[in-house]
């Protein structure tokens, strides 16, 4: 399998996963949080994160390690520069906003910050979209 496959693959994956949290996870958080209390949603989410971190990142890294394997080994061009400045934007939004939206969720189990993920969301969804346009037309001219 070539790098841009490999890419291709693990970035199409990423989306997915996010598209998936994006419109049937997130939106549920507040609905359990009312329906669970304070204390079951912080035992669920815990959890949710633990288990959410063993999927996506190992993927995160693939793709980040396959952003910078792909310009050294088949040079630079703008799809590659593309890439890689929204693997970068992904994991700035990743571990700049969502990580700590998810360690106040977990300190404090408030209901609003429960509901509100979907909205923070947004950006990291259709960074990982654009991610894989620009997969596809990097294995498609490789």
């Amino acid at each position: 399998m070539s790098l841009h496959l490999a890419q291709l693959a693990v970035s199409a994956m990423l989306a997915g996963l996010c598209w998936t949290v994006q419109l049937a996870v997130y939106p549920h958080f507040s609905h359990l949080r009312r329906a669970a209390g304070a204390e079951a949603f912080r035992d669920y989410h815990a959890a949710y994160t633990r288990a959410m971190g063993g999927v996506a990142g190992p993927l995160m890294v693939a793709e980040l390690g396959l952003s910078l394997a792909v310009p050294a080994v088949a040079g630079w061009t703008a799809a590659s520069a593309a890439g890689l400045f929204l693997t970068v934007a992904t994991w700035g939004w990743t571990f700049g906003v969502m990580v700590p939206r998810h360690g106040r969720l977990q300190a404090a189990a408030e209901e609003a910050e429960a509901g509100g993920l979907a909205g923070w969301n947004w950006p990291r969804t259709a960074a990982w979209t654009l991610r894989t346009g620009v997969a596809v037309l990097a294995a498609g001219a490789a």
